[in-house]
């Protein structure tokens, strides 16, 4: 009997493929978000800082410094909690990706797997068909 041949395995293979592909992304925007929310951490850190550094500081001119220091990091904060947002938002997205992505694969995989049992139950069909035929041959011979 011929081997066993799965006539959708270059698909499957792209699928693996794209699995993979779609795993990277989700990788990398998970790391994205870490590093989005150690940037948050960080200047929320330095604002603290910032505010009592500012308790003890008895100069106007400092106090201004200190002021316009305290602003802007908390217009830091605004734009680095936005964009953590956003990458939350895009590491979700491809999280969805990589989900449709291995269930795509896994149709493929559990078509190939049903193929190969159809297979195998054929060829042990005509295994067992060429032995009787065998048998009655041999039968037959041993009773002319």
């Amino acid at each position: 009997m011929k081997k066993f041949q799965f006539r959708l395995e270059q698909v499957l293979q792209q699928r693996v493929a794209k699995e993979e592909q779609t795993l990277l992304e989700q990788v990398k925007a998970q790391q994205e978000c870490l590093n989005c929310r150690q940037s948050l951490e960080e200047t929320h850190y330095k604002l603290e800082e910032a505010v009592r550094f500012s308790e003890k500081v008895a100069q106007p001119d400092e106090q201004l410094h200190s002021l316009l220091y305290r602003e802007h990091l908390q217009l830091t904060l605004d734009r680095q909690s936005k964009m953590l947002d956003r990458a939350q938002e895009i590491l979700e997205l491809r999280r969805e990706a990589t989900v449709k992505a291995r269930q795509e694969r896994m149709v493929l995989e559990k078509l190939k797997e049903k193929q190969w049992n159809q297979y195998k139950e054929q060829e042990a069909y005509l295994e067992s068909k060429e032995i009787d035929e065998l048998a009655t041959l041999g039968y037959a011979r041993a009773h002319h």
